[in-house]
């Protein structure tokens, strides 16, 4: 019995011993590769820190500390709430070098390691916003897409569109239309619906697009109220009263349309807001050969250049 005690105690010792040893082995972090910095050195960019390799007892903690320097990587000083592994750049870095302190931890102890520095951080490239129009000619209810694209810039980045319609409309004649949103390529799209002719602009706050032009054409249209009687109405923001549009006949002869004579637009009422639709009303008798009416330019309203109704049999 008293061997077996002796013999029980002897090992308590000797694990007691192997614990002892177990905590003397455990060392503090010791830096074996310096941390690094990966990303792009310009203004908006994202830099992001690799610890490095560290030698000592696990587990092991880091903590970061971003510094600006100068141009040359020297007089470094702590940049003030920068202690992620990740860091913005903003403009106060243009022109300078970044390094990032890590300071890693364990029960042992500590220690810190600084990255060599980033390249020269460069100003953020201009932007510049483009816009173009699906066609520049549109009938008075339509509707025309207008692209557009932000170059250097960000997705989800706001942009507004703003026409100007010419001439003076209702006394609104330059206001926003809309404020739409970039997607992953910088681009964007917006169907408009111009009621005379209008102009276009893109603008993200810090510049604007060139500016695209849409004409617009009446919408007239032509009808048949009776033997030989017609109506002939056209659609647009203004009124047309006055104005008159020329009735013609196709020749299948000369394979060409063929003027007979002018009807004037007498009256006139207002729709959904804001057309205001012109009314006409004449005879033709010619046998079932096929007329139409054009309102030329010179009789158009203001903001609006020449309309063409569609075909009938007279």
């Amino acid at each position: 019995m008293y061997r077996m005690q002796k013999r029980l105690i002897a090992i308590v010792i000797v694990m007691l011993v192997g614990a002892g040893s177990a905590v003397a082995a455990s060392t503090a972090p010791r830096n074996t590769a310096r941390p690094t910095i990966s990303g792009t050195a310009r203004q908006g960019e994202l830099l992001t820190a690799d610890p490095g390799r560290w030698s000592g007892t696990q587990p092991m903690t880091f903590a970061y500390q971003w510094r600006r320097c100068d141009a040359n990587g020297a007089s470094c000083s702590n940049i003030i709430g920068a202690t992620a592994r990740t860091y913005t750049l903003t403009s106060v870095d243009v022109g300078n070098r970044l390094r990032v302190r890590v300071r890693a931890s364990n029960d042992a102890g500590s220690g810190t390691a600084t990255s060599l520095p980033s390249a020269v951080v460069a100003a953020e490239p201009p932007k510049s916003v483009s816009l173009s129009t699906s066609q520049s000619i549109a009938v008075y209810g339509g509707t025309v897409t207008l692209f557009g694209s932000v170059a250097n810039g960000q997705p989800s980045e706001p942009v507004t569109i703003i026409e100007h319609q010419l001439p003076s409309f209702s006394g609104t004649d330059v206001r926003t239309v809309a404020t739409v949103q970039t997607n992953t390529e910088g681009s964007f799209t917006l169907v408009v619906r111009p009621v005379t002719h209008t102009l276009y602009r893109a603008s993200n706050g810090q510049t604007t697009s060139n500016t695209v032009a849409v004409s617009v054409r009446p919408r007239v249209s032509l009808m048949r109220s009776g033997s030989h009687r017609f109506v002939l109405r056209a659609f647009a923001a203004r009124s047309f009263v006055g104005r008159y549009g020329v009735v013609q006949r196709w020749s299948q002869r000369r394979h060409t349309w063929i003027g007979l004579r002018r009807v004037f637009f007498t009256r006139a009422f207002p729709s959904v807001s804001p057309t205001i639709t012109s009314r006409a009303v004449f005879r033709a008798r010619l046998g079932g050969a096929r007329i139409r009416v054009l309102v030329p330019r010179s009789q158009a309203s203001p903001g609006y250049i020449a309309g063409l109704s569609n075909v009938l049999p007279a």
